[in-house]
């Protein structure tokens, strides 16, 4: 195939222009610029000029931009769509076709990744960007210790902030308390297996002819982490749910109180399956009783379907969850589930893990604002001798926080916190989990972006706090 290409030089500009009175010309306002049009005129040979035909036109028929590379300049893509119709002038296994390609942005990037960082450990991060047009970078930042606050300006005038600054008792006030913190590498030390265990679902059907069992055993430091617990299944053939459950102690917290704020988070990979059907219950205990739990089940033995319960007290045949969320097929299966508490409302999130779907409910009942929290239980169930599905417990943590509101926690950020900010699409993810919570301060991500040349990215954290790692990733752009 002979391709002959014309983009032209840059991008289309449009200038506006007013006139002043009687005065000579015009007077000049701003300049934008405009779509780009690439045409690419070529002769092509094939044997089958038909089918050869149906796949131009099947690959041209798309209803967005797309990436668009062209042979002589495949360091760049452009985000093109095409415009008008096709001509392909055949002739005996040969064809003259004309293509005309519209790209939206007018902009070439570039399909290299580049990489700045403050290796140095200072509060900047200074590079040169060889691009010719503004780039919008992903900014990833790894806690060096807690940190109650980041902040990050860019040279371009853009700023964006997540926690508060200003509040003293976020920078000072006294630490959280991570009071479990199971990572399943091993037996969790203080752990029970099978004893002391509560859960929402005592009954089968909340008929007390069918107690369910807590049987079998965890492996522990499972999976190529080695940081899996998996399920060792009891033979069990009453028509009951069962399987093993770990129970742990969770103390006062600091202030020697059970009814504080808590965030309790646990990472399971969950694979539901058209040949069986399973349960994993997150129980907050509450004197030896489930207080609040969430649920994931695949309750259905004929096809693959996932529900998540937020559940108050115990259920039976007539009080059952407050809310159940259907997941759809389309999330992944390794996923965070999540209770939250602030005064007397109660949330509770799905998140994928490094994925882009989250879900979150809450309810407000003062009962829940004091009910003590004294305990956890997490049991992983099958049904009868049926066939189970793949429950893979990744890591537990419960942890007592400030008792004010959200905006004053003192540490909002651990050691260790991976926090990545993606400009494009307005994000800010901790640990690979969207937290939508930290993007409810009003931050300039338009005007966040990369400026051809010299640029400098400064970043602030709390008073006391030790300056995170930073990395800068874009794509450089061109008009």
């Amino acid at each position: 195939m002979s391709l002959d290409v014309q983009r032209n030089l840059g991008t289309a500009h449009s200038n506006a222009m007013v006139k002043v009175g009687q005065s000579d010309g015009q007077l000049w306002q701003y300049m934008s610029r405009d779509a780009k049009t690439i045409v690419i005129t070529g002769i092509i040979t094939n044997a089958n000029l038909a089918n050869l035909r149906r796949e131009l036109g099947a690959a041209l028929d798309t209803d967005e931009p797309k990436q668009l590379i062209i042979g002589d300049d495949s360091d760049v893509y452009y985000l093109a769509i095409y415009d008008g119709q096709p001509t392909l002038a055949e002739d005996w296994r040969a064809g003259t076709i004309s293509l005309s390609f519209i790209v939206p942005d007018g902009i070439a990037h570039s399909l290299t990744t580049t990489t700045a960082t403050n290796t140095d450990g200072t509060d900047a991060v200074s590079f040169n960007n060889a691009g010719s047009y503004k780039s919008y970078p992903v900014i990833t930042a790894t806690m060096s210790g807690d940190n109650g606050f980041l902040g990050l300006a860019s040279s371009s005038g853009g700023y964006l902030q997540f926690g508060d600054a200003e509040s003293p008792d976020k920078i000072y006030g006294t630490k959280s308390d991570r009071a479990l913190w199971w990572s399943y590498k091993s037996s969790p030390a203080g752990a029970e297996i099978n004893k002391s265990c509560v859960t929402s679902y005592p009954y089968r059907l909340g008929d007390s002819k069918y107690p369910n069992a807590f049987d079998g055993l965890f492996k522990f430091g499972q999976g190529s982490s080695k940081e899996v617990a998996t399920p060792v299944w009891a033979s069990n053939s009453a028509n009951v749910w069962h399987g093993p459950a770990i129970h742990g102690d969770i103390a006062a917290n600091i202030n020697g109180i059970r009814t504080g704020y808590f965030t309790f988070a646990n990472r399971v990979d969950f694979q539901p399956t058209t040949r069986g059907f399973g349960r994993v219950e997150f129980n907050l205990e509450n004197n030896g009783q489930s207080g609040i739990a969430a649920i994931l089940r695949d309750s259905g033995d004929k096809s693959a379907s996932r529900n998540f319960d937020c559940v108050v007290g115990t259920l039976s045949d007539t009080v059952h969850s407050l809310k159940s969320y259907v997941i759809p097929a389309s999330w992944k299966t390794f996923i965070e589930a999540k209770i939250t508490r602030r005064g007397n409302t109660i949330t509770w999130q799905l998140s994928e893990i490094n994925g882009k779907h989250s879900w979150r409910w809450s309810t407000t009942m003062a009962e829940l604002g004091a009910m003590e929290i004294t305990g956890v239980t997490i049991w992983q169930q099958k049904y009868s001798n049926n066939a189970d599905l793949d429950i893979e417990l990744t890591d537990s943590k419960f942890t007592w926080e400030n008792e004010t509101v959200v905006t004053d926690i003192p540490n909002l950020f651990a050691d260790g916190d991976v926090v990545t900010i993606d400009t494009v699409s307005k994000k800010i993810l901790v640990n690979g989990v969207e937290d939508r919570g930290l993007q409810e301060i009003g931050n300039h991500w338009d005007e966040f972006f990369l400026t051809p040349g010299n640029n400098t990215i400064t970043v602030d954290g709390s008073s006391w706090a030790t300056q995170p790692a930073i990395t800068v990733d874009y794509q450089e752009a061109y008009v």
